[in-house]
């Protein structure tokens, strides 16, 4: 855990204020890029997302961890029309919980069986129309074991929403990794007094 921890405070980090939003940038290691959204008023993580480098140098395109990635502008009407049809997973935490959302799922609970194999929660739906495997790397890094008790199903307007109970050292960690974040002097419209300690 202090690994991350450490890697993300010795990374070169930029910061900006954009409303209630705190925005911030890294670089780490080999050119790899991590950006990061944080709620100011929460201190609630809304987007983590990565740029990383291939062995031949060339940059990926920003990979979502956390958050919805925004729909592409070069989208035409039809693939619009089928993203908005096909299952979507997402995933959104909030203070204690590591969680997704996948939609459009219109079959009722009943249909889907959740489990935990190999460190990683697994969808299944009965009548077999859908199968999903969720990581939580968050848990990989930390070397943390998912517990299938601590996994939460619900399901309501065609939408599966699965949570996973953040274990203690977690929450702990996250507070102290937002509290150095603070410390991040935005490079515009910044007020350091409105990063409120968690």
């Amino acid at each position: 855990m202090d690994a991350w921890k450490e890697k993300l405070i010795s990374a070169r980090k930029t910061a900006i204020v954009q409303g209630s939003i705190r925005k911030v940038h890294y670089e780490i290691g080999n050119d790899d890029e991590l950006a990061e959204d944080y709620d100011m008023k929460t201190g609630e993580l809304l987007v983590r997302k990565w740029k990383k480098s291939s062995t031949i140098g060339k940059k990926s395109d920003w990979v979502y961890e956390v958050g919805c990635p925004p729909l592409s502008q070069s989208q035409t009407t039809e693939s619009m029309w089928e993203s908005s049809t096909t299952p979507k997973a997402y995933r959104q935490d909030s203070k204690t919980h590591f969680a997704w959302r996948i939609q459009p799922l219109p079959w009722p609970m009943s249909n889907y069986k959740v489990t935990v194999e190999n460190n990683t929660i697994i969808i299944k739906t009965e009548n077999k129309k859908y199968y999903k495997k969720l990581k939580i790397e968050d848990m990989d890094r930390y070397n943390f074991p998912l517990i299938a008790k601590h996994v939460n199903c619900a399901h309501a307007n065609s939408t599966l929403m699965i949570s996973y109970e953040k274990p203690p050292p977690v929450l702990q960690l996250e507070r102290a990794i937002y509290s150095e974040l603070c410390k991040v002097k935005p490079i515009q419209d910044g007020d350091m007094d409105s990063c409120k300690q968690q």
